[in-house]
């Protein structure tokens, strides 16, 4: 392979080790069973994760990490650089596939840096490989996957068995506070539901769905509706609340931290979302979840989602396309989702929850 990869990195021993986690929340969690592995695989190395502020109270409470390096995408790379070369790092792993994330180790001049061929960043490695496509150039892989695979190139070849996050008394704690200063019992029903999506509004379900649904579960079951919107998402949490009829609690007006984030969603009686990063955190503590899907391929994200229904419009040419806004008048693959389809599944869970393991099944957790 050119240019120089390291042929033998899964031999080598590393006493520090700094792993550059996903930009992505659902991937950062998606990542945890290689995460899993390395740990594994280096047991009394020095482990240190890279990445936004987000990931590091995300991963906050774990054995993976032994320290955290926040770098958020504004930062210049020779700041990053600066702190990877303050740590003496004998490795970088790169989790990501961008070619901006491959410059500040490589600035740093960490001996082996480690990744995936992707964005023209090759030159940047030590120890590279094409991505898996098993299947085919173009068939979707799951994103768990492509993380597992390549940290069996370094030998961490005992991955988890399943996503799974850490969750803290701190983090409930804070959690259970937030609710009580909202009204809302500490045994009353949650619903929260994902009204917004970073990746675009290709991936949005209308505002007046949410709020028929929310409505609905309100009237029907006593639900604690929660709107959960991250920064930049208080429009989308507006329109749902023009809509809706009954009272609801939007978060877009204080974005709750990722922390407090985490224990919400695990303590709910089910997840109401867009194909977006808080399923997952659903899905790490065995919380059902109904996601509404248009835009985007489930098979990327088909992993660990034993509690969760994907509902799709089925039989659109269109769909899945992976464009952020839809170029076509109506947003078919959303818009034909209609809202009787999505209560009757949220009924159906509400009804009768799935038997699985308890929410405080987390692992990799100190």
């Amino acid at each position: 392979m050119w240019p120089f990869s390291d042929s033998k990195i899964a031999e080598r021993e590393f006493e520090r080790l700094v792993v550059r986690v996903p930009n992505w929340l659902g991937d950062q969690i998606m990542a945890t069973p290689a995460l899993d592995a390395i740990r594994q695989r280096y047991p009394n190395a020095h482990i240190a994760g890279h990445g936004s502020r987000a990931a590091e109270m995300l991963y906050s409470g774990s054995t993976w990490f032994d320290s955290f390096i926040v770098s958020e995408k504004g930062h210049k790379n020779r700041d990053q650089a600066r702190l990877l070369r303050a740590g003496k790092f004998d490795a970088c792993l790169l989790l990501t596939g961008s070619f901006r994330t491959a410059v500040p180790p490589f600035l740093a001049r960490i001996q082996h840096r480690i990744g995936y061929q992707w964005s023209g960043r090759t030159p940047l490695l030590t120890a590279h490989w094409h991505r898996p496509r098993p299947g085919g150039v173009k068939a979707p892989y799951p994103t768990k996957h492509y993380f597992i695979d390549l940290v069996a190139k370094i030998g961490a070849t005992e991955p988890g068995p399943r996503v799974h996050l850490p969750l803290s008394d701190e983090s409930e704690a804070k959690a259970a506070a937030w609710l009580t200063q909202q009204g809302i019992g500490l045994d009353d029903p949650l619903l929260p539901m994902c009204v917004g999506a970073k990746f675009g509004p290709s991936k949005l379900w209308p505002a007046e769905y949410f709020a028929k649904a929310a409505d609905h579960m309100t009237r029907e079951h006593g639900a604690r509706v929660i709107l959960l919107c991250a920064p930049g998402e208080e429009p989308i949490g507006a329109a749902v609340r023009q809509f809706a009829r009954e009272p609801l609690f939007d978060t877009g007006l204080d974005p709750l931290t990722i922390e407090i984030l985490k224990a919400i969603i695990a303590r709910s009686r089910v997840l109401l979302t867009n194909d977006t990063g808080p399923r997952h955190i659903a899905s790490s503590f065995w919380v059902p979840a109904v996601c509404v899907m248009g835009s985007t391929d489930p098979t990327y994200t088909d992993t660990d989602m034993e509690t969760q229904t994907v509902l799709r419009v089925e039989g659109l040419e269109c769909s899945p396309c992976h464009l952020k806004e839809c170029p076509l008048d109506g947003h078919p693959c959303m818009t034909r989702l209609a809202p009787e389809r999505v209560i009757a599944e949220l009924e159906r869970i509400w009804k009768n929850p799935p038997a699985v393991p308890s929410p405080g099944v987390s692992g990799g957790v100190g």
